[in-house]
């Protein structure tokens, strides 16, 4: 038979194309490649296969909570023991801080995390102590949002001195916000960046709200102390994220005497090496022009005005300027007070209701997600009341939370909450309003007291990294060789199209396996092979080529 040899030169060179690598690199994995001839191994005796999920659960040494293994990424997550009751799960994604809540070394890896609620790693951030990672919007867009920085110990244990990261859709840092305050702190020492690791929460204007905690003489004679005592004074700012610009601050000393903490003085205030922590502040979230401010120490939240003043106060034990509480309405040693539905006649709050605190009535009382309904304007009338929405709690597993913790309420209606310094994450059914709350799902990641995470959340979250997928091959059984491939904080990828070839400028897509979870195995038949992540039917990023065979 004849061939055109236009149609035959045009055939060539249309394989030819096919075979070009966008690849940039080539990395030698697991064994070096020498001079050799051709190895093309048998596509039929060593398949690509589905794909399948590639992550081994390792028990730790010691402490050490389980942790997840991985070929081809070094950071071990904590391996989630979840429990799925009934009923729809809200939509999104984990996002947690797990760290060693002790001196005791209790987790493999500290940074952090988004995870599926089934226990997949998504994305796992730099290695450090981190609090409140969460989803944020900042100037129209969707990004990541968390604190870093030192915790303290000892006299001054609870608080932080530290900076806010601000990451976009790639995971590229848009901002790293540094405020530097001129704080006073117990020992003298000064920090480069000084936000408090209790809030970072960004309003609807584009601004930051933060805390700080500043040694501060006081008089302390109305709780049994010295006339020239020390307290922290708890402070919350509003900058600018783009220069750190301070556009609002407000100091609780200048508002709130010491005399209604419920925090016991013991030994401290009596220098400044020791200050009394008499309010604790532990969030600060914005209501419209006005700010929502939460003091653990005095049981209160506090309706602050844009000139400083307090307009009402919701009080844990009498209600404040509310009039007594309902059952189950009174809360003590709360944590993430949060506006929810609001009128002209109304205002619901949300808190993690800790009931509990070290030293003082650890034990004595389970940990609640509380809501409440409160008149506006405040009043003390029967006619008037506070109404209880919510207090959640699990029956069958009654949990005691003594510090941090948070409470959410998912766009579906679910809630979900964070039970701080004991390592369990929850979420509720949308119509869960008693004390028997319908627990959907629970995950624990860590030993209880052992292990903490601040805060915990679920949302929706689209990321494209602007990292490669990374790509580990070993050799496997019959002469074969096995892949492992991971892309970290990639959130919508389908499927991975394989490259193979003999040499790295000679690859071409041989198939496509099943996106498994955060790392997909696969066969390899090919001296050289590299992946490629499908989003919505086209190959986004390659990763490096990477050889294997000797």
């Amino acid at each position: 038979m004849r061939t055109c040899p236009a149609v035959f030169l045009l055939a060539i060179l249309a394989e030819a194309s096919l075979a070009i690598s966008f690849q940039t690199g080539v990395t030698s994995n697991s064994r070096r490649l020498g001079n050799r001839a051709s190895t093309t191994l048998n596509a039929t005796r060593c398949p690509l296969g589905p794909g399948a999920v590639s992550s081994q659960a390792v028990n730790g040494s010691g402490s050490i909570w389980p942790y997840q293994l991985f070929r081809s990424s070094t950071f071990n997550p904590p391996q989630l023991q979840v429990t799925r009751n009934a009923g729809q799960l809200a939509p999104g994604f984990l996002f947690l801080d797990p760290t060693d809540f002790t001196a005791v070394n209790a987790t493999q890896d500290q940074a952090p995390l988004i995870m599926t609620d089934a226990g997949q790693l998504v994305w796992n951030g730099p290695y450090l102590d981190a609090t409140n990672l969460r989803v944020a919007s900042y100037e129209g867009k969707a990004i990541l949002t968390f604190w870093s920085g030192l915790s303290t110990a000892g006299a001054n244990i609870g608080h932080g001195y530290g900076n806010i990261t601000f990451l976009d859709s790639s995971y590229t840092e848009i901002l790293t916000v540094c405020p530097k305050l001129g704080l006073v702190t117990p020992t003298n020492t000064t920090y480069e960046c000084e936000a408090d690791l209790h809030e970072s929460y960004l309003t609807d204007r584009n601004t930051l709200l933060i805390t700080a905690y500043n040694a501060t003489p006081a008089d302390l004679r109305s709780i049994g102390g010295p006339e020239k005592g020390w307290v922290f004074d708890c402070l919350f700012l509003e900058i600018n994220p783009r220069d750190g610009s301070v556009l609002f601050r407000w100091s609780a000393l200048e508002h709130v005497p010491v005399s209604e903490s419920k925090q016991p003085l013991r030994s401290t205030g009596t220098n400044q090496s020791e200050p009394f922590d008499y309010f604790h502040i532990n969030s600060v979230a914005n209501v419209g022009t006005n700010y929502l401010v939460n003091s653990r120490h005095a049981w209160s939240t506090y309706l602050v005005s844009s000139t400083g003043d307090i307009v009402w106060t919701i009080k844990g034990d009498t209600g404040g300027d509310f009039g007594p509480l309902p059952p189950h309405g009174q809360f003590s040693w709360q944590h993430h007070a949060r506006a929810r539905t609001i009128t002209s006649n109304s205002i619901a709050i949300s808190w993690f209701n800790n009931n509990n605190a070290f030293g003082v009535d650890n034990g004595t009382k389970f940990t609640t997600g509380l809501e409440l309904l409160l008149p506006l304007p405040p009043s003390n009338t029967s006619s008037t009341t506070v109404r209880a929405l919510r207090y959640l709690s699990d029956p069958s597993n009654p949990i005691y939370a003594a510090s941090q913790g948070s409470f959410s309420i998912l766009p579906n209606g679910n809630i979900f909450m964070g039970y701080g310094e004991i390592a369990v994450l929850k979420e509720y059914g949308p119509n869960s309003s008693s004390g028997a709350g319908d627990v959907r799902w629970t995950a624990r990641f860590g030993a209880d007291n052992l292990v903490q995470s601040y805060r915990g959340f679920k949302a929706e979250w689209h990321a494209t990294p602007k990292t490669k997928p990374s790509l580990a091959v070993e050799s496997a059984a019959g002469g074969c060789g096995k892949g492992y491939v991971s892309w970290n904080g990639a959130t919508d990828v389908e499927a991975w199209a394989i490259y193979e070839g003999e040499q790295p400028g000679s690859l071409r897509e041989v198939g496509r396996v099943g996106f498994k979870g955060f790392e997909t195995s696969f066969g390899v038949a090919s001296a050289f092979v590299q992946v490629g992540a499908v989003v919505g039917g086209e190959v986004v990023r390659r990763s490096e080529a990477v050889s294997w065979v000797e």
